[in-house]
C-alpha cells in the first residue's frame, strides 16, 4: 500500500511540462524540510521561553523583529538579482548571469561592512534600557547582545545571496533546506545552553546567529564549485552597467521592503513601547501558531515567482492563468485550516505553552484574519512581483506603511484595544492589496496594463 502511494505521488509530480515538474518538486521537498523545521521551531519557543524568563524573552523577539529593518539596506538587490537572474536563465545567457551575480555580491559586500560601522556607535551611545522600557536590566547585556545581533547579521548579509541564485534558478526548495539546518542545530544549542549554562540572552543570540553564518559558508562553497560554478562571482566580472539594471528594478523593491518592514517588523516594538515586552509574548505566540498555515501556503507559492519570470519572458500566459486558478482553490484550503485551527486553539495554547502564557481568544480571531487577507495578497503579489511591475504596488505600500504605526497607537492605546489594536491596524493597512493587487494581475495576463499598472 506504501508503495502504491508512494508510485501515485511521483506520477502526480512527475506529470505536466518540465517548468510545472521541477515547481511541484521544489513544494514537495520544502513542505518536507519546512515541515520539520516549523515543527523544531514550536518545540524550541517554550524552551527559550522558559530559559530566558517572559521579559528577557520579549527583549529577545523585539531584537529578532529588527532583522527586518536591517534586511531592507540591501535596497532591494536581491529581488532584484532574483529577478534578473532568472531572465538571463530563461535565456541561457551565462555571461549576463555571471556578472549579475559577482556585481550583486560586491555592492552588498560594501554595505554589509559599512552598516556595521554605522551602528556600531549607535549601539554603543544609545540608551537600551529606555528604548526596551526595562529600567532595571544590565545595560552591557543589552549592548553585547545587540552587538553580537549586528555583527553576525551583516556576515549572514553576503552569505545570503546564495539562497537568492538557488531562488532564481527555481529551487528553492535547496534555499529551504538551509533553514531547516539553521533550527535543527540551533534547538541543540539552546538544549546545552539550558543543561549547561544559566539564563543570557547574549548566548541565546550567538548561536543564532552563529548557526546560520556557519551554513551559508558551507553551502556556498558546496554550489559555487558544483552547479553553479559557471556563474560564481569573481572580482573581475564586476559590471558596474549590470548595476544599473539591478538598482533600477531594486530600488523599486527597496521602496517596497522598507514599507513592507515599517508593515510587519514594527509591530512588536510599537507592544513593547506601549505595554512592555512581556505583552510581546502572548502576541508573538498568536501569530507563531497560526503562521503556521501562512508559512504553509509560503511553500507552496515560494517556487513560483521565479517560475512567472521565467513564463512571462517565453510569452506562456496561458500557464500562468492555470497556476493562478490552482492557487486559488489552494486558498481554499487554507481557509478551512484556520478554522480548525481557531475552534482548537484555547487546547492548543494550554498543551504548547501551559501557563506560562495567556492568549486572548479575540487575539487568534484577529490572526485568522490577517493570515487569510495577506494568503490572498500574496497570490497576486508573488505574480507581480516576477514581472517586475511593482510601481502601483510601491505607492500603496508607502501609503500604508505611513499611516500603519500611528493607526496601531490610536488603536491599541486611545480606542483601548491593546494589542488586538497593533493587529487590527495591520489588517486594515492589507485591505488595500485585496482589491488593487488582482485589478493589476487581470489588466497585465489580459494585455491591458497602462501606466502605473505596468510599471
Amino acid at each position: 500500500m506504501l508503495k502504491k502511494i508512494r508510485n501515485n505521488i511521483l506520477s502526480l509530480i512527475n506529470r505536466g511540462d518540465a517548468r510545472s515538474v521541477l515547481l511541484k518538486k521544489n513544494v514537495a521537498l520544502s513542505v518536507v524540510v519546512k515541515g520539520i523545521g516549523l515543527g523544531i521551531s514550536y518545540i524550541r519557543f517554550p524552551l527559550i521561553l522558559s530559559y530566558l524568563g517572559n521579559m528577557w524573552h520579549g527583549v529577545w523577539l523585539t531584537i529578532g523583529s529588527f532583522t527586518g529593518w536591517l534586511s531592507f539596506f540591501n535596497i532591494g538587490l536581491g529581488n532584484g538579482l532574483r529577478n534578473k537572474l532568472a531572465e538571463s536563465l530563461a535565456r541561457e545567457d551565462l555571461l549576463s548571469s555571471k556578472k549579475y551575480v559577482s556585481s550583486t555580491y560586491f555592492i552588498i559586500s560594501i554595505i554589509s561592512v559599512s552598516l556595521f560601522l554605522i551602528l556600531l556607535p549607535v549601539i554603543l551611545l544609545v540608551d537600551w534600557n529606555h528604548v526596551f522600557n526595562m529600567p532595571d536590566a544590565d545595560p552591557d547585556t543589552l549592548r553585547m547582545s545587540l552587538l553580537a545581533f549586528v555583527g553576525f547579521f551583516c556576515l549572514r548579509f553576503i552569505l545570503t545571496l546564495i539562497r537568492t541564485v538557488l531562488q532564481a534558478d527555481q529551487r528553492p526548495a535547496f534555499s529551504d533546506m538551509m533553514d531547516f539546518l539553521f533550527s535543527s542545530f540551533f534547538l541543540l544549542g539552546v538544549l546545552a545552553l539550558i543543561k549547561f549554562t544559566s539564563s543570557s540572552l547574549l548566548y541565546v543570540i550567538s548561536i543564532s546567529g552563529g548557526v546560520p553564518v556557519v551554513i551559508l559558508t558551507l553551502f556556498s562553497f558546496y554550489y559555487y564549485h558544483g552547479r553553479y560554478k559557471e556563474i560564481k562571482p569573481s572580482l573581475k566580472h564586476i559590471d558596474i552597467k549590470m548595476l544599473k539594471g539591478l538598482t533600477s528594478l531594486g530600488a523599486k523593491f527597496f521602496i517596497v521592503q522598507i514599507a513592507v518592514i515599517v508593515l510587519f517588523a514594527t509591530d512588536n516594538m510599537i507592544i513593547t513601547r506601549l505595554f512592555g515586552p512581556e505583552d510581546v509574548v502572548p502576541y508573538s505566540a498568536a501569530r507563531k501558531y497560526f503562521g503556521i498555515v501562512e508559512m504553509g501556503f509560503s511553500i507552496v507559492l515560494g517556487p513560483f515567482w521565479s517560475a512567472f519570470t521565467d513564463a512571462f519572458v517565453r510569452g506562456e500566459i496561458t500557464w500562468v492563468r492555470k497556476s493562478i486558478s490552482k492557487l486559488m482553490k489552494v486558498l481554499t484550503a487554507v481557509a478551512l485550516t484556520l478554522l480548525t485551527m481557531l475552534i482548537a486553539s484555547p487546547f492548543v495554547y494550554q498543551l504548547w505553552l501551559g501557563d506560562k502564557v495567556e492568549v486572548p481568544y479575540s487575539l487568534s480571531v484577529l490572526m485568522v484574519v490577517y493570515v487569510m487577507v495577506r494568503s490572498w495578497n500574496n497570490i497576486f503579489v508573488y505574480f507581480i512581483n516576477g514581472v517586475g511591475k511593482i510601481k502601483m504596488q510601491l505607492y500603496m505600500s508607502v501609503f500604508t506603511s505611513i499611516i500603519n504605526i500611528p493607526l496601531s497607537v490610536f488603536l491599541a492605546r486611545n480606542m483601548e484595544m491593546g494589542i488586538n489594536g497593533v493587529i487590527l491596524a495591520t489588517i486594515i493597512c492589507l485591505l488595500f492589496g485585496t482589491i488593487l493587487h488582482p485589478i493589476q494581475y487581470f489588466k497585465i495576463v489580459n494585455g491591458k496594463a497602462k501606466g502605473i499598472w505596468d510599471a
